[in-house]
């Protein structure tokens, strides 16, 4: 499994390689409250420094439960957690609010007690999370090149600031399914957007384990179209199960939807179960 776990060393190597492929449309026109925390005020750049194989580099991308929504920040215990900013395509010391993806200037995330876990752990000694989530998506609105606001397109350009940045990928993290849910999206049709996510990942970042969390509860409500889906894409070659948010009950979310700190919690154990199983620690 080395190879898979500090695999990437190709990253977004074919097409999309223009300066207009760096172009991050906003999506805030398009999807409301979705516009990405930016403030570099408090955030120290910090140097790539020595990569190797006791360093993790974890993409993140899904809907609310992995942006800034967590009503508290968390303070890791460990130092060596750092983060790329998509925008900008710097390296900086990891803090809440993330750089980078929406929620509120005082929110938190799952991300940072996930990486903290990692290292504390003994996995890794050092965590660099890429976060690129966007609040309120669907499935349909992440596979499609030609679709408003063109997250589609987003894939590519972490790819390339990967790159850019000397950056390989331990593994990319899928958490997504609440607003498909919410529109009863069937199940082959979440399939079939979930494979043409997958196809790009592989295309802008090949190399790379992807691990799909089972996720789909929004509002005391579920699906089992959603969940069967998401399994349906596992083939455990490139495509790994992630941690099943369906696991983190109402008194783990805030609004019967969104993490609340033990969720958040909750959710950072799973999740380092599931890369444990997937990339064989």
């Amino acid at each position: 499994m080395a190879a898979m776990i500090f695999g990437g060393a190709g990253l977004a190597y074919n097409r999309f390689t223009s300066e207009g492929a760096y172009y991050i449309y906003p999506s805030a026109g398009v999807i409301a409250q979705t516009e990405p925390y930016l403030d570099l005020s408090d955030r120290v750049e910090v140097p790539l420094g020595a990569i190797d194989s006791r360093t993790a580099v974890i993409v993140f991308i899904g809907q609310s439960l992995s942006v800034n929504s967590v009503r508290s920040p968390y303070v890791p215990v460990n130092a060596n957690i750092d983060q790329l900013n998509i925008w900008d395509g710097k390296l900086y010391k990891a803090k809440d609010p993330l750089l980078g993806i929406n929620g509120g200037k005082l929110g938190g995330t799952w991300l940072l007690r996930m990486a903290d876990k990692l290292i504390s752990d003994g996995l890794y000694d050092r965590v660099i999370i890429v976060p690129m989530a966007v609040g309120n998506t669907r499935v349909g609105q992440w596979s499609e090149p030609n679709l408003e606001p063109y997250l589609f397109k987003r894939i590519n350009t972490v790819g390339l600031r990967m790159r850019d940045a000397g950056l390989p990928c331990t593994a990319i993290m899928w958490g997504q399914g609440e607003s498909d849910t919410r529109d009863g999206t069937s199940q082959a049709s979440y399939a079939a957007s979930l494979q043409k996510v997958i196809g790009e990942f592989k295309r802008a970042i090949p190399g790379c384990p992807m691990l799909v969390a089972k996720e789909a509860y929004i509002y005391g409500t579920t699906s089992t179209a959603i969940l069967a889906a998401q399994a349906s894409v596992v083939d455990n070659v490139h495509v790994f199960a992630g941690e099943n948010v369906e696991l983190i009950g109402p008194s783990g979310r805030y609004d019967n939807t969104h993490l609340n700190e033990v969720g958040a919690d909750q959710r950072a154990t799973l999740a380092v179960a599931a890369l444990k199983a997937a990339l064989g620690l």
